[in-house]
Parts: C-alpha cells; sequence; structure tokens
C-alpha cells in the first residue's frame, strides 16, 4: 500500500470514509464545533501525503501554543461543515469546498464540553496559504505514514476504571487527543478501511 498524494489515494480515503458509519453525538450540555483535516502534498519532493496542522499562537485565551486542526465553534445559522470551511479559510487562508471534500469521522466530547465534528479534506493547491498571526503560530505538514512508525501510537494508563490517555509520537513531537484521535481516525478508517473508534480515549486535563 503507497501513500504518496495520488488521485487513487484520494479515492481510496473517499470511498473508505462512504463506507464508514460514524459515531454522532448530542446533548444540551455541549457547544458545537467543528475542525478540517486537510490532506496535501508533501513538505518536501518526494514525501508521502500529509496532514495539515497548526500550532497556535502563545496570544490565544484558550489552548495558547497547542497543536490542532483548523476550526472553531460553529455559529448561529451555519452547519458545522461550513463552520469547518470558514475557519480554515479564517486561520490559514486556505478556501475549502465541496470538490475538496471526502467525508466526515467520528464526533469527538471534549473537555471544553464541545462536540467536535471532524471533516476531511484533500487540497492540491496550497499556493494561498496564509496563517492568521492571530492565531495561528505556525503551520506543519505530518506524513499520513508516520503512524507506520512502531512508536507513533502510545496509549498510556491512568487511574483504574479511566480509559487510556492517546499521545501520538514524531520525533520530539506529542500530539495527544482530540486532535491526535482524529488523526488517527483518518489513518485507520480514512486510508486502511478498517473498524476505527476513538471516542474513548481520554484528553489530557490541560485541553480544556
Amino acid at each position: 500500500m503507497t501513500f504518496t498524494f495520488t488521485p487513487d489515494l484520494r479515492d481510496r480515503i473517499s470511498a473508505n470514509l462512504a463506507e464508514f458509519k460514524r459515531y454522532i453525538l448530542s446533548g444540551e450540555k455541549y457547544r458545537q464545533a467543528a475542525v478540517a483535516l486537510i490532506i496535501t502534498p508533501p513538505e518536501k519532493k518526494d514525501g508521502d501525503a500529509s496532514m495539515l496542522l497548526t500550532r497556535r499562537t502563545s496570544k490565544l485565551n484558550k489552548h495558547a501554543g497547542q497543536w490542532a486542526l483548523p476550526g472553531g465553534r460553529v455559529d448561529d445559522g451555519e452547519t458545522a461543515y461550513e463552520a469547518a470551511i470558514r475557519e480554515t479559510e479564517e486561520e490559514v487562508g486556505l478556501k475549502l469546498g465541496s470538490e475538496q471534500f471526502l467525508g466526515q469521522l467520528d464526533d469527538l466530547a471534549t473537555k471544553s464540553n464541545f462536540i467536535m465534528q471532524p471533516f476531511v479534506f484533500w487540497l492540491d493547491d496550497l499556493s494561498e496559504l496564509a496563517p492568521n498571526p492571530d492565531e495561528v503560530a505556525s503551520v506543519h505538514y505530518w506524513p499520513v505514514s508516520f503512524f507506520r512508525d512502531e512508536n507513533a501510537i502510545q496509549l498510556i494508563d491512568q487511574e483504574e476504571g479511566h480509559a487510556p490517555l492517546l499521545r501520538l509520537n514524531w520525533g520530539s513531537t506529542r500530539i495527544h487527543a482530540p486532535t491526535g484521535a482524529v488523526m488517527l481516525q483518518l489513518w485507520e478508517a480514512g486510508i486502511l478501511g478498517q473498524e476505527s473508534r476513538v471516542n474513548h480515549y481520554a484528553h489530557p486535563n490541560w485541553a480544556k
């Protein structure tokens, strides 16, 4: 199986997500949020397809400096899909639409009392990439194939009766759920076509 940025990979992910029976959450105590998981060309010419991540600026009141996918709160009068597209343009300047949309992953309940809906997009052209300095400190490209490393996925035991904490490892970088959970489910369900559930993994306390 190859992971290069080709139409074959796009078709595989689209077909796998079309078959994926996603987990839908609801609840009055939760607010609605959406994120865009964007599959991009590799940062280096001969690399594998990548996932676009941001590092939040230290200026933010919440989640400052954390790794994240483009996204945010769903505004009144818009759908979660529309929010993912709007937030992506506001944060990194990229325009997404139905031509780039591949499918949707499981809803995730966050420690900050949001139901987060992840939408998967495929974007060939990054020429309009323009990170908003008020929200984004830097943009990064994680190759999807990093999951092949035996140390990529780490489950950290917690107190008895509590779900393990999910952490992704790439070199010296660490990404936890919920962002890491979305990335893992893209790999398992979208790329490998496997049954995948990630909403049971614990989120670190600082993710509130």
